[in-house]
């Protein structure tokens, strides 16, 4: 299972790389984190790990697994045999930033947990791909003002 929300906006990167990579601070603009601490210090970077604590959802355990600085980071929480991963890019569109939030899974038993949840999982990559789009472009505006 493979769910995809993306969005253009004017924010620069900077905005939208600054709310994606302080990821502890998500709670504060969607409604789909009830927390995020952090298990391995501060700063997301390749090897970092998070306690993630989402509604209706026991608290998972994820790893970064890929971090480039202003353009993308993955996260996997791993199950036996594969895992869920969360990838966050963003890229370049002419004069806008196109920002795509995708969740996928790899694994028997993390698709199994794919397509118990594929409703939630659809309903929070869409909520958090609004509210992203809100919270940089709110930013954005406020900077400009």
């Amino acid at each position: 299972m493979q769910t995809v929300e993306t969005f253009l906006t004017p924010a620069p990167a900077e905005t939208i790389w600054h709310v994606l990579a302080d990821v502890s601070r998500w709670k504060e603009w969607t409604s789909t984190i009830l927390d995020i601490t952090p298990l391995t210090g501060n700063g997301l970077r390749v090897g970092a790990r998070y306690r993630v604590s989402q509604p209706g959802l026991k608290p998972a355990e994820y790893e970064v697994t890929a971090c480039v600085p202003y353009e993308s980071f993955t996260w996997v929480q791993k199950m036996a045999g594969g895992g869920l991963f969360a990838t966050h890019a963003l890229r370049p569109k002419g004069a806008l930033r196109e920002v795509e939030l995708s969740f996928f899974s790899k694994g028997l038993l993390p698709a199994a947990a794919s397509f118990v949840f594929a409703g939630k999982i659809r309903e929070f990559v869409a909520t958090e791909a609004r509210c992203l789009k809100e919270k940089v472009e709110r930013l954005a505006a406020d900077r400009l003002a």
